[in-house]
């Protein structure tokens, strides 16, 4: 009788219990870890895509309040532009425009000819727009002053265009005269109000 059998023949009480307890552990090993083993391996991939997911998510949502809040800044800014910086009328932007053109020709030392004005409508918009042909005489370099202190002035004005040609005045050599087209804006539901 080899050693194996004899131990296993005088122990069988003992060695029977230890073989089905590794036989059970085996089993236990095979049909619950190793499946719990890949469930938790699967578990953390799926835990790290909702991270980055979520990392998205959270990406996605402040974009999405910075563009609200831009889209809410800018509303604000249109408004105090229609409000304050925009005539409120046709009255008070074609007087507006008038004395800030003849206001700035005095000072920049150039001659009041002619104007001709209208108001017409922007198409698809609540504004309307004063649009003034005005013809002025003097040198050039009061003319680029008047352009100059026109831009920034403190009234929202348009320079749609400039012509210049020589001055047919008598006595005006070396004067220039200038055709001008300036525009600003207003509110057509306020103009209506005024006209």
């Amino acid at each position: 009788m080899s050693l194996w059998q004899r131990v296993l023949a005088e122990r069988r009480g003992l060695v029977i219990p230890l073989l089905a307890a590794v036989a059970v552990n085996i089993a236990v090993l095979v049909l619950v870890v190793f499946p719990l083993q890949a469930s938790v391996a699967g578990d953390e991939e799926r835990a790290t895509t909702a991270q980055m997911a979520l990392g998205e998510a959270r990406r996605a949502e402040r974009s999405a309040n910075d563009t609200r809040a831009s889209k809410v800044r800018a509303d604000e800014e249109l408004k105090t532009f229609y409000a304050d910086v925009l005539p409120s009328n046709l009255s008070v932007a074609r007087d507006l425009l008038f004395l800030q053109v003849r206001t700035l020709s005095r000072e920049n030392g150039l001659d009041f000819s002619s104007s001709s004005y209208e108001p017409e409508e922007v198409k698809g918009s609540a504004l309307m727009r004063f649009r003034v042909d005005i013809s002025l005489t003097g040198e050039y370099a009061n003319v680029r002053g008047f352009l100059y202190d026109l831009e920034t002035s403190e009234g929202f004005f348009v320079v749609e265009s400039v012509k210049l040609g020589q001055s047919n005045s008598e006595g005006g050599k070396g004067s220039l005269e200038v055709v001008l087209s300036v525009a600003t804006y207003y509110s057509s539901h306020a103009g209506a109000a005024s006209r």
